[in-house]
């Protein structure tokens, strides 16, 4: 599936055939697209390049919701039919763990060889969100605000990213701010927050629902750490190999292993460069799975 930057106009194109399956020109064609909020937007008038071969150029400011859209092109009379396709539409200051441009080094295919962009970097994107699965956490530090249950007399909240980083504010169930001044001892890689005086986050004087809204910060530095970005070039050409098809003489493998959380068996030579430390933080394979 093909994506797109915030920003960038798309052309979609589609071709009208006959039962028989000649080309022909439609009696009318519309293409409709679907955002991801929902709303339809309709393009009743597309260009029209040769016998049944039609095209539509949408602007970049159809397009400014980042998500996934979904198109229809629906031709009624001479050449009835509907042909559907999709695409997604990214932030493109969104993380990366690696970039085409890295990733098309390590592929060893010319920058100038745009055939293949597409599914490079889906491929891309499905180890970053992969890899954020497997750590726990962001790749990149960035803010996350999120829920937690608590009970009368609670001393610790439990939160789901990390390495977790920084806790800017806790917010009872009324939206009043919890005085966290006194200091707060946080467990990076467990994501526990708890008072440095030990003394209960949440209990019957506070009026509501026993739940509390935090604001932290987690992830694993201001840059990809280096292993990181080693990972993904050795699982992104580990998987490009299913693109090259039999090989004519045999070729020596190595050992893979299948890492819970990825879904897709990995090199062990990437899984263990998972395994050390980063930016100081402990981390293996084993703690997080």
């Amino acid at each position: 599936m093909a994506r797109y930057p915030n920003g960038q106009p798309v052309r979609v194109s589609t071709t009208v055939r006959d039962l028989s399956g000649a080309l022909v020109n439609a009696t009318a064609i519309t293409l409709t697209v679907h955002k991801p909020d929902g709303t339809a937007q309709s393009y009743p008038t597309p260009a029209n390049d040769g016998t049944g071969l039609y095209h539509q150029d949408l602007p970049a400011a159809d397009l400014t919701q980042n998500g996934h859209y979904q198109y229809a092109w629906i031709s009624t009379g001479t050449g009835a039919g509907v042909a559907p396709g999709d695409f997604d539409v990214y932030d493109p200051y969104e993380v990366r763990v690696l970039s085409l441009q890295d990733a098309k080094d390590t592929l060893n295919i010319p920058q100038a060889t745009t055939r293949d962009d597409a599914e490079i970097d889906a491929w891309i994107a499905t180890i970053e969100s992969s890899l954020e699965r497997f750590t726990g956490g962001p790749v990149i530090t960035r803010p996350v605000t999120e829920r937690a249950e608590m009970t009368a007399g609670q001393t610790v909240i439990l939160l789901r990213q990390r390495p977790l980083v920084a806790v800017t504010q806790i917010l009872n169930s009324s939206g009043t701010p919890i005085d966290i001044t006194s200091g707060l001892d946080l467990d990076v890689n467990a994501g526990t927050v708890r008072r440095v005086l030990g003394t209960p986050f949440y209990g019957p004087y506070y009026a509501g629902l026993p739940q509390v809204t935090v604001t932290y910060t987690a992830g694993w530095g201001t840059s990809v750490p280096a292993a990181f970005a080693a990972f993904a070039r050795i699982v992104i050409q580990h998987l490009w190999t299913t693109q090259r098809g039999s090989a004519v003489l045999p070729m020596a493998g190595e050992p893979v292993m299948m890492v819970p959380g990825f879904g897709f068996a990995i090199p062990s030579r990437a899984a263990e460069l998972l395994n050390g430390s980063q930016n100081g933080i402990p981390f293996t394979t084993e703690a997080y799975l």
